[in-house]
């Protein structure tokens, strides 16, 4: 039986125990997935501790994705591009630590027909869930990707880790929006809508048809699905990617490759 975890602080909402045990049914694969609070600092000697018990593989989140990376003995490409991991898998030796945040964003995307190739993208945020998706987004071969930020510096900062995978990142603050800006998607990446806002849309900022996607999912996506409506354009929520990025490390754990048709109906995805 593989033993697998989620870590974070706070943890006790995470849909990942239910998610990786409906890919494993379907599979016929035995797992214990388990939820451990782990405030930020203390990873190093949970980790210790969940590996002595005989686990295999676990997933991280807030806030200790930049902490696991740290701590990994391999790390692949996506997680080095993000600066954070979501996965860590013991390899024997030590932990392999990836990030498929990215991965399930675009498995999502694909999911709903949205088309990155030759398109506009505006990504606002360039904060760890941006850095996360910002590498497999380019991979597509967009036309134009611009992050928006309230912090320009930081959005330059995030602009020049991607500096050398082909089209170059445009950093901008909502006071120096992006000249002739028709944008045809919109990722929404800032943690705002735990909040109950939504960063700064502007109507001339859109092209005709643009769509709207929200990292974020169940409460924390109304803000933007409420200023998306105002704009007349369709917008969907992160629930997917969650879907899919489980996926995508359910497959590092246990080499298998997740359907995840039924767990996106199962959780109520309306474009399930």
């Amino acid at each position: 039986m593989l033993k697998l975890a989620v870590f974070g602080h706070p943890v006790s909402h995470s849909l990942s125990p239910r998610i990786h045990a409906m890919f494993a049914e379907a599979a016929g694969i035995k797992i214990q997935y388990h939820r451990i609070d782990c405030p930020a600092g203390t990873l190093a000697g949970a980790l210790e501790a969940f590996r002595a018990d005989g686990g295999h593989g676990c997933n991280l989140t807030v806030p200790l994705k930049a902490e696991g990376l740290a701590l990994a003995a391999e790390v692949a490409a996506d997680a080095r591009d993000a600066g954070a991991c979501n996965t860590l898998v013991w390899r024997g030796h030590g932990w392999f630590a990836d990030n498929t945040d990215g991965a399930g964003l675009m498995a999502d995307f694909d999911r709903l027909g949205l088309a990155v190739a030759d398109r506009r993208v505006l990504l606002l945020g360039a904060g760890g869930a941006v850095a996360g998706v910002l590498g497999p987004l380019l991979k597509r071969h967009p036309a134009r990707v611009c992050l928006l930020n309230r912090s320009l510096e930081r959005a330059q900062q995030l602009a020049s880790r991607f500096s050398g995978q082909g089209l170059g990142v445009e950093a901008r603050s909502p006071d120096n929006a992006p000249p002739e800006a028709r944008f045809d998607l919109v990722i929404q990446g800032t943690s705002l809508g735990h909040q109950g806002v939504c960063p700064e849309i502007r109507p001339d900022w859109l092209a005709a048809g643009a769509v709207g996607y929200d990292l974020n999912y169940g409460p924390a996506f109304a803000p933007f699905a409420e200023r998306c409506t105002e704009l007349g354009i369709p917008c969907h929520p992160g629930l997917g990617m969650l879907i899919e990025q489980a996926a995508a490390a359910f497959e590092r754990f246990t080499g298998v490759v997740p359907q995840t048709g039924a767990v996106h109906k199962a959780l109520g995805d309306p474009a399930a």
